[in-house]
């Protein structure tokens, strides 16, 4: 089957009509074509008749709007005239259609030119509302005509009678366009008039080709289900289908025409709300992790700051306790000189001490955690900020031989607490040194992203598993040996970030290929953002802060 678009359908369907009436009226299609003709003049009158009463309706609106004073009411009218101009536009149409078709008794030059003079009149209003934008007529044609008869549009002048130039053009307005039926009246009987010297001619033609009609209908509703109910019901059976929830339905449609096209754009549509489904889902999962992060983070800060407070005073003593013992023993441990005793002694009075300092900065790290005091945010250089920390850690020795590569290319400025950040740039670089080989490199990246700015860390040290991933943030969770980490270090810097109303993301290919993490910062205060969004939504109301 060729590929037709409907309207060729149509077409070809009005010519096979064309030709049984043919085939079987012979020689009084004549007449019946006339009354057929004698019909569409009619309907075409109509229709430029209810286009001129709609332009009337919308003209009359304009009535005691020409002392718009205030800027709401020009813009009312402003609308108003625009109203009248696509309505004007429309009737030009159906006059344009009724000239071309030779559907008028006249040739529609009188219409034709009260239509120029009224879309002359609808632009000076415009232009006198609005004097910067400077409107044009809407009409082809209008220009011209108004260039060969200047007469027929003579100026306005305001304050005649006491009335201003809006009035006095409204008033004018006014009655062009009801001049405007009265012409189309007289036409549209002289159309009816013709129509009916031929009406008795056509009754007779109509009723000896009835039955041939009713038989070419059948045809055409055969037609018409094949090429647009059946489509249409199948479209509307793939509408239900993914209004339940089947965004994988796709409406397999071999029409050739504006149909087929149709359910092509449909099964698209559908494509891409799959994609943004499944995309809105990974949101929801995303959040749902983030809330139960901050509610676990919140119950651990509450029962961390609790804990750390308890247990600081012990250990406390027991630190100062082994001080004073080790002390005490000196003498006894010199006396028994380098025998394994004393050296067991003074073994275990190190660890002591050691383990209880070790505890008293995990106690400190936990009492970091649990503190949630006021952010102190100011204008702060993030490249000099990471410059620091990267300067001070190449001066630890355990760090020599591994690389830091931190080349910023401009100053990205932040409006953040500089010390926390510092701490979380701090986290983030000592926790990629540890995980490199002794000759790793950790690249820095700083840039403008989005309105944020984002800071990205890039190591090639050992990587991290996906379970690892899941669980990066979490307090307490450290894939290092014993007594190597808290697992606190990520999770403060995590709560620090979203302090500051930014995120950060950990990514990894997988063990053994390196890790990245990024973290973006908010440019602006949040209020400074918030009174952006506002005055985006409403150009016309403004915020006082």
């Amino acid at each position: 089957m060729p590929q037709w678009t409907i309207r060729v359908k149509l077409i070809a369907g009005l010519t096979l009509v064309v030709g049984m009436m043919l085939t079987l009226m012979g020689g009084s299609i004549f007449g019946l074509r006339a009354f057929h003709s004698s019909n569409l003049k009619l309907v075409d009158q109509l229709h430029e008749l209810g286009a001129s009463k709609d332009l009337l309706q919308v003209v009359v609106r304009l009535e005691n709007s020409g002392n718009a004073a205030t800027p709401e009411e020009r813009r009312a009218l402003e609308r108003k005239v625009r109203d009248a101009q696509e309505a004007l536009i429309a009737y030009h149409r159906e006059l344009r259609k009724n000239t071309t078709k030779g559907n008028r008794a006249d040739d529609g030059r009188d219409e034709l030119s009260l239509a120029f003079l009224i879309d002359s009149d609808l632009t000076a209003l415009l232009n006198e509302l609005n004097p910067q934008a400077r409107f044009e007529p809407m009409l082809p044609g209008t220009t011209t005509y108004l260039s060969r008869h200047p007469e027929a549009q003579p100026p306005i002048r305001a304050g005649l009678n006491g009335k201003s130039g809006l009035t006095l053009r409204i008033e004018r307005l006014n009655h062009r366009v009801m001049d405007l039926p009265d012409k189309l009246h007289r036409d549209f009987y002289a159309v009816l008039l013709l129509s009916k010297s031929r009406y008795h001619l056509s009754r007779i033609l109509v009723w000896t080709s009835a039955l041939t009609v009713l038989a070419m209908l059948c045809g055409l509703a055969s037609l018409l289900h094949r090429w647009v109910l059946y489509p249409v019901r199948l479209l509307q059976r793939g509408v239900r289908r993914v209004a339940f929830g089947a965004f994988d339905y796709k409406i397999d449609l071999k029409t050739g025409d504006e149909m087929q096209a149709l359910a092509e754009a449909f099964n698209d549509m559908t494509a891409r709300l799959s994609v943004t489904y499944a995309d809105l889902e990974r949101q929801v999962r995303e959040r749902s992790r983030q809330l139960v992060r901050s509610e676990r983070l919140a119950g651990v800060g509450f029962l961390a700051a609790g804990v750390a407070h308890e247990i600081n005073n012990p250990l406390a003593s027991i630190a100062f306790c082994s001080e004073a013992l080790e002390h005490r023993l000196g003498p006894i441990l010199d006396r028994l000189g380098d025998g394994t005793d004393a050296k067991v002694v003074r073994n275990y009075l190190r660890m002591i001490q050691e383990e209880a300092f070790r505890c008293k900065s995990i106690t400190e790290k936990l009492l970091d955690f649990s503190r949630c005091a006021e952010i102190q945010r100011e204008r702060t250089d993030l490249a000099g900020l990471i410059q620091g920390v990267v300067e001070m850690i190449r001066h630890m020795g355990k760090y020599r031989g591994k690389q830091i590569v931190f080349q910023p290319k401009e100053a990205v400025m932040a409006h953040v607490d500089s010390q926390e950040i510092k701490q979380v740039v701090l986290n983030l670089v000592v926790n990629a040194l540890d995980s490199m080989a002794p000759d790793g490199t950790l690249r820095i990246d700083l840039r403008y992203t989005g309105g944020m700015a984002e800071m990205v860390f890039a190591d090639n040290g050992c990587g991290m598993a996906p379970e690892v991933l899941e669980n990066i943030f979490e307090p307490f969770y450290t894939k290092r040996r014993v007594g190597k980490g808290t697992g606190l270090g990520l999770s403060i810097t995590h709560r620090i970030v979203s302090q500051h109303h930014g995120e950060i993301t950990a990514s990894s290919p997988g063990e053994d290929q390196g890790s990245t993490f990024v973290v973006r910062l908010p440019v602006r205060p949040a209020e400074d953002d918030e009174l952006v969004a506002s005055s985006r939504s409403n150009p016309n109301h403004w915020v006082a802060k």
